[in-house]
């Protein structure tokens, strides 16, 4: 088998064992550098363990794992005392016990920054497929439908930027070279080229795309709210951060109604892979959606793998200061 190849190619005696889940990342296992191999075993499973008891079997004995989005819980830490670092395939981390992690003495890490600009051009995609109706036109044209609507001028289109991370602002920078005018509501106001409005209701209510890039937590769950779908009246909503930020159910009968929100594009579910109120919102036309690749382009995907298993590496080996970036 392939697989079967591969791990006889990049195994030996090695010092450190590494499980990697991320289907994405096993496959550029091979076109990491030669030199990373010396000291480390790369235990690649093809694919994101969602059961949870193989998740611990598979990491008996093993020193680190480069994580896709399992769910790792404080049981995981307590019977797996061989691992040491967590080394995220990305960079959101709300599937993790982080608590347990510090409880437990074992790092994590993530991979920022190296697919940012990779999900901003997939958000930007997703934009412009609202403003310009793609699929819609696309679906007509297949039915026999010669019908030519007005896509809506970038010129007159104001996308606010909920979230001014390495993500937030390339969006930005990207959506002002096509010719859009930004709004922006973060914390940190870092950038002096911006027009930043001090509240999510006022990002709201002067912007006629609102673009999602905070991290998902405890008290960003559900930050678009009911209350907050019912302001997007008439405007469009685009989502490549995390499906738990939107009030799906309240998301989905505002998509039902005639004078509800105008479409949402999203990347990114609740539930993954969907299900219930999250396979429910994927179907609605006026919904335009993708299966959680905004950063899976092949280069980046080589940059993202050769990243998590190097701060798996630099965790084991005590060079701390390589790893980019810890979270616990």
């Amino acid at each position: 088998m392939v697989e079967e190849y591969l791990v006889k190619k990049i195994t030996g005696l090695k010092k450190w064992r590494i499980l990697v889940t991320p289907g994405e990342a096993c496959v550029s296992l091979n076109a990491l550098p030669p030199r990373l191999f010396d000291d480390i075993e790369l235990i690649p499973t093809y694919g994101r363990i969602d059961d949870i008891q193989t998740l611990i079997d598979l990491l008996n004995n093993k020193d680190a794992v480069v994580l896709d989005l399992e769910r790792v819980t404080a049981d995981v830490f307590k019977r797996c005392p061989d691992l040491k670092i967590i080394s995220r395939f990305g960079e959101g981390c709300d599937a993790i016990d982080l608590k347990s992690a510090k409880d437990f003495g074992v790092r994590v890490a993530r991979t920022r920054g190296v697919s940012s600009l990779a999900v901003a051009r997939h958000t930007i995609s997703l934009i412009l497929a609202l403003t310009h109706n793609i699929v819609g036109n696309d679906r007509n044209l297949k039915n026999g439908l010669w019908i030519r609507p007005q896509n809506l001028s970038d010129e007159n289109v104001t996308i606010g930027i909920l979230g001014l991370g390495k993500i937030g602002k390339n969006v930005a920078d990207l959506a002002i070279s096509f010719g859009f005018k930004i709004l922006v509501y973060t914390h940190k106001r870092s950038f002096t080229n911006y027009n930043y409005v001090d509240s999510l209701n006022e990002l709201v209510d002067l912007s006629d795309v609102l673009s999602l890039h905070i991290p998902f937590n405890s008290e960003t769950r559900q930050i678009i709210s009911e209350h907050t779908i019912k302001q997007l009246k008439g405007k469009y909503l685009v989502n490549t951060a995390r499906g738990g930020l939107v009030d799906e159910e309240s998301l989905l009968k505002s998509l039902s109604e005639e004078n509800g929100i105008s479409g949402y594009a999203t990347d990114v579910f609740a539930s993954e892979p969907v299900s219930d109120i999250s396979e429910k919102l994927a179907q609605p036309p006026k919904v335009i959606c993708s299966p959680h690749i905004g950063a899976l382009d092949k280069v980046t995907n080589n940059k993202v793998t050769e990243r998590a298993v190097k701060n798996a590496f630099y965790c084991l080996s005590n060079e701390h200061e390589k790893v980019v970036s810890y979270v616990v």
